[in-house]
């Protein structure tokens, strides 16, 4: 248990901890959610838009809570339809693909994207656990350490959002 948070508000997690308290690490206001056939994660972003996070809804899977075969995360703002993007998408055929279910790769495209949208990396003192999981993805980009090298073969896990100039997209 984290003594930072009460064993009631970890009893309402649903199995999602390993992800609410990273994005709680970083400001971000967190619940879980019933979606259409799993619990959901709503991160609100200081922008006003919301990341959710999700295993796939349908159809259902039967799976360990917090512990899909894959994760979709998308980013939309309730009062902008212009922003609509997917950050992540371990599906079968989504670009993550080889990623699966893993937390370390999802956290790490999470945590890439919320520095591109410029909010405030996790404090130093961050949970060991936290940090663990992100030291075993190799695409893990950590947010309060020192600036990787130009020649560095790590890679961000997303492009920066760029609009795109074909027409209809």
């Amino acid at each position: 248990m984290h003594s930072d948070q009460p064993l009631a508000a970890l009893r309402q997690e649903h199995g999602y901890e390993h992800l609410t308290v990273p994005l709680r690490q970083r400001g971000l206001e967190c619940t879980v959610e019933y979606g259409l056939s799993d619990y959901i994660v709503h991160a609100a972003l200081p922008d006003g838009s919301s990341l959710i996070i999700s295993p796939p809804q349908e159809p259902p899977t039967d799976h360990p809570p917090g512990r899909p075969e894959s994760w979709l995360v998308t980013r939309g703002h309730p009062d902008d339809t212009t922003v609509h993007e997917v950050i992540y998408n371990s599906e079968p055929n989504g670009p993550h693909a080889r990623h699966g279910g893993s937390v370390p790769s999802l956290l790490a495209a999470i945590d890439t994207r919320l520095d591109q949208l410029g909010v405030p990396p996790r404090p130093a003192s961050a949970s060991p656990r936290v940090s663990a999981a992100l030291a075993l993805s190799p695409t893990a980009r950590h947010t309060a350490a020192a600036p990787v090298p130009a020649t560095s073969p790590v890679r961000p896990a997303l492009p920066p959002v760029r609009p795109s100039s074909v027409p209809g997209r």
